[in-house]
């Protein structure tokens, strides 16, 4: 795709996808976090062009609804919840893992779930032979890491922990950016979130987090 034309496709909300994660082999996980009801059109389109085996989002289902600070807006919230699990349980991914975050109700994801599986917490998964960690907070995801080094450790919530790599452990901020693993070649590709997800995000985060 022409920068041009990258630049326009961005623009008006959408994703793009190198051709590397989309003919990358193997089992595959597709990693998110954090995200606003905009997203969830891109994102539908999104499974239906990468097909992941696991998806994996590590909390805050509808971000841009502040739950923990607006109580009154779960209503609402749980419209979003039938929306998303209804975009990821008709997907072709086998496996499908939500752990919840500050802005999440376990009540109403679970209500909702289907197929999925849903921690209140971290929870260590062996998928493909790999150990994946996944928490809504980085500490969380720490220290139930802490016993076990992982192969992955999947965390969200906080846009300044950048992703980095310890030792041999791969640690994947999906609020930064959504992240497709190659579950057989241990590759990650960065896939960036639409042009203006972020500030979904950040303009309710005047309400206080």
């Amino acid at each position: 795709m022409k920068t041009i034309k990258k630049l326009l496709w961005q623009m008006t909300g959408h994703v793009i996808v190198d051709q590397a994660a989309l003919h990358s082999k193997g089992p595959t996980v597709l990693h998110i976090s954090d995200t606003p009801r905009s997203f969830y059109p891109e994102l539908k389109r999104l499974l239906d062009i990468l097909k992941p085996n696991v998806i994996i989002h590590t909390g805050d289902l509808a971000d841009d609804l502040k739950l923990e600070n607006r109580p009154s807006l779960l209503d609402s919230y749980e419209k979003a919840v039938i929306k998303l699990m209804g975009i990821v349980n008709q997907s072709a991914a086998k496996t499908v893992i939500f752990t919840l975050g500050n802005h999440d109700d376990f009540k109403v994801v679970r209500k909702h779930a289907g197929r999925a599986e849903v921690y209140k917490d971290a929870v260590l998964k062996s998928i493909h032979g790999k150990e994946i960690v996944c928490a809504h907070y980085q500490d969380v995801a720490f220290e139930a890491a802490a016993s076990k080094m992982p192969d992955f450790l999947l965390y969200g919530h906080d846009l300044s922990l950048k992703s980095f790599r310890s030792h041999q452990v791969k640690n994947l901020n999906g609020i930064e950016a959504m992240y497709l693993i190659n579950l057989s070649t241990d590759e990650v590709f960065v896939i960036k979130y639409p042009a203006g997800t972020d500030n979904e995000r950040l303009k309710r985060k005047r309400l206080r987090l």
